[in-house]
């Protein structure tokens, strides 16, 4: 007998599978679960005054009743530290229609100091019809490579429909970066002398044809840095830019007849980072 779920004046008893008892007032199953409302609502055949109860066999283990039992009995709530746990909770709370414990699920899943997957947690939130969480889980994977081994076991475990949509936000952000790099207004715009599309009349310019090696080199620095670990949603450029020798190399380039900085670092710096930043995070 569970000592939580011990009470001699509950009037049902239910029995996990691996064979702990719970006793638990039938008022408070048909309050907060439609399954044991429609359950009690049969015709039952009235208990003689010194017969027990008959324990009704449950499909869950000890610990995952405990857990749910004690939500609608108002006595805990499931810390936010087992995943695995969290789920099997919520799968069971599903299963017997108990929203309360499902709310309570729904909110331990997305605590902050729960260690989960983003992808799992977004396959959850997909399997739920959460729309909030599943924005803010997709957000979430947006810094993993989804075709990683790593990642990948959990993405094929996605629903269909699930799977391409977040599939379609990482593309799209990829998309959106490359294009951003080929676009010919951001290197225009970084070429000591010229502006606004043509050339800035206040710069004396040597007209030597500049070697463009380093700008090329960078974008291609980026896009490998891209696929291994893309930026955060909303995020701009990251401390370890900063440290690439592409971008040292940038910094460094001058034309050979002059000596004049080919590049405009600080007008590339801001370009790049609004482009990180507005790259899309929504399915």
């Amino acid at each position: 007998l569970h000592p939580t779920f011990s009470s001699p004046n509950a009037d049902m008893v239910l029995r996990s599978k691996d064979g702990t008892l719970f006793r638990v007032p039938s008022e408070t199953l048909s309050r907060t679960s439609a399954w044991f409302r429609s359950m009690l609502s049969l015709p039952q055949e009235a208990p003689s005054a010194k017969s027990e109860a008959e324990p009704i066999p449950m499909d869950e283990a000890a610990d995952v009743l405990a857990a749910l039992l004690s939500m609608i009995s108002g006595i805990d709530l499931p810390g936010p530290d087992d995943a695995d746990f969290l789920e099997t909770v919520l799968a069971t709370a599903e299963k017997y229609e108990v929203p309360i414990a499902v709310s309570a699920m729904r909110s331990a899943l997305f605590s902050p100091f729960l260690e989960i997957s983003p992808i799992r947690l977004y396959g959850i939130a997909t399997r739920m019809s959460w729309t909030r969480e599943i924005a803010h889980a997709a957000q979430r994977t947006l810094t993993l490579d989804l075709l990683s081994p790593e990642c990948m076991p959990e993405l094929v475990r996605l629903e269909p429909t699930a799977q391409r949509q977040l599939l379609s936000l990482h593309r799209s952000r990829r998309d959106a970066f490359v294009a951003g790099l080929d676009d010919p207004t951001l290197f225009n715009a970084i070429l000591r002398g010229v502006q606004d599309g043509g050339v800035d009349e206040g710069v004396d310019m040597c007209h030597n044809p500049l070697d463009h090696s380093t700008w090329w080199a960078l974008k291609y620095a980026l896009l490998k840095q891209f696929e291994k670990t893309p930026p955060a949603a909303g995020e701009e450029l990251r401390p370890a830019f900063y440290r690439m020798p592409e971008v040292g190399a940038m910094y460094g380039a001058r034309c050979g007849k002059c000596g004049q900085a080919n590049y405009l670092m600080d007008v590339l710096l801001d370009n790049l980072s609004g482009l990180v930043r507005d790259l899309p995070q929504t399915l």
